[in-house]
């Protein structure tokens, strides 16, 4: 919970705030855009939420703050986490320090509940988790973005799912051991597609052809409505990222789950011609 005597004197008065402990991740502006903005590198209030959508956004943020920087002077914090997004995805929130705010997600299928990437432990979510039949399997896009699987993986007895090239000193072995450039299929719902580039064992999951966890290979902007990758971040190679990218073209999707930034759905053609653009825009 944020620090009211720590609050950040650009917050718009009102209910919420956010104090100066932010590490400027961004999450809280990709879970409510029209409530929080990043200034100066730390997120703001810069309009109060009004109505019940906007103060449920709020609250979802608040618990999506991987430094429990944000706050409210009142109201009860009480919010239900995962999230349903479309379909049956789910965005989990409690998002982990460590992973610096990355979003994780909850894929509900009769064959298995599927975590993207993890967030951080926290006893309420799992107990929400459990409600909603475990998890049969944790799938980590890449090296980054780990956080507290451990826990989880133990506490459900829930199979990893990891690329072998992205092994460290934090994960050293997986139950599904992804290899070489192969792309490995599930079931017939859920393929997981080898995207090397911003790490070298990066990958992407594809679930019914329309909705794409990109982890941080692929995301979207929402000032300028393209889909863009983090060329400053990119710890591989980045002319190996965009081949990746080119080859992401001759798939299907129509929504983009990333790690960091707003999730987005559209046409899938729509999709395509986004993608196609950002990288002939690269190769200028």
């Amino acid at each position: 919970m944020g620090r009211k005597s720590l609050t950040n004197q650009h917050n718009q008065s009102g209910e919420f705030f956010v104090d100066t402990r932010c590490i400027g991740c961004g999450a809280c502006t990709y879970v409510a855009p029209n409530i929080f903005v990043l200034y100066d590198s730390k997120a703001i209030v810069f309009q109060q939420p009004s109505h019940p959508d906007s103060i449920q956004d709020a609250l979802i943020a608040l618990h999506s703050c991987p430094v429990f920087s944000i706050g409210t002077h009142t109201l009860s914090t009480n919010v239900t986490l995962p999230c349903l997004i479309d379909d049956n995805v789910y965005f989990c929130g409690y998002n982990a320090e460590s992973s610096f705010g990355a979003s994780s997600y909850l894929i509900r299928r009769n064959q298995g509940n599927i975590l993207v990437d993890s967030p951080r432990f926290d006893k309420r979510l799992v107990r929400i988790l459990e409600e909603m039949g475990g998890l049969a399997y944790i799938y980590l896009t890449h090296q980054d973005d780990i956080a507290d699987y451990k826990k989880f993986q133990k506490h459900f007895n829930a199979k990893v799912i990891f690329h072998r090239d992205d092994f460290n000193s934090k994960i050293t072995q997986a139950d599904i051991t992804l290899e070489g450039e192969e792309e490995y299929v599930l079931d017939d719902e859920v393929r997981i597609i080898i995207q090397r580039g911003h790490t070298k064992g990066h990958t992407v999951l594809l679930y019914k052809n329309h909705f794409l966890f990109s982890g941080d290979h692929l995301a979207y902007n929402l000032n300028n409505e393209t889909l863009y990758a983090f060329k400053d971040y990119c710890w591989f190679d980045w002319p190996t990222q965009l081949r990746s990218l080119e080859r992401l073209n001759h798939y299907t999707f129509s929504h983009l789950l990333p790690a960091h930034g707003a999730p987005y759905e559209s046409d899938a053609n729509i999709m395509k011609e986004k993608l196609y653009h950002y990288l002939q825009g690269e190769k200028k």
